[in-house]
């Protein structure tokens, strides 16, 4: 679950990030699901007065291809910080969502396994 100071602006922002809604926010609605690969949801929930700003998000993402999804947020105007590759761990990089929640994004060490 992910504090939002605006459904709409949060909602798009991570539509475009490629999680899907289950419905169309309304403008009476508080809460919104979003659904991640793999059937893991996350909940975006309408809060003002939200103290999130420069917080850890309580999630991670995880994907393909660290280097080109990096470089398709950074070309699209999304801050990122420089990838990381600590020995022995996922490679990641960082961003902040509309509302200045820090998001891990990292990679899924996973590729070509069969």
């Amino acid at each position: 679950m992910l504090a939002s100071h605006d459904l709409n602006r949060s909602v798009e922002f991570y539509r475009s990030l490629g999680l899907r809604t289950f419905r169309d926010p309304g403008p009476d609605d508080v809460l919104i699901e979003l659904e991640m690969r793999g059937g893991t949801h996350l909940v975006l929930v309408l809060d003002p007065g939200s103290k999130t700003q420069g917080r850890g998000a309580p999630f991670d993402l995880m994907v393909d291809d660290l280097e080109k999804t990096h470089a398709s947020m950074r070309e699209r105007g999304i801050e990122v910080s420089p990838v990381e590759r600590p020995e022995g761990d996922h490679a990641f990089f960082t961003f902040h969502d509309p509302d200045d929640s820090v998001v891990t994004v990292n990679d899924s060490h996973v590729e070509g396994v069969v």
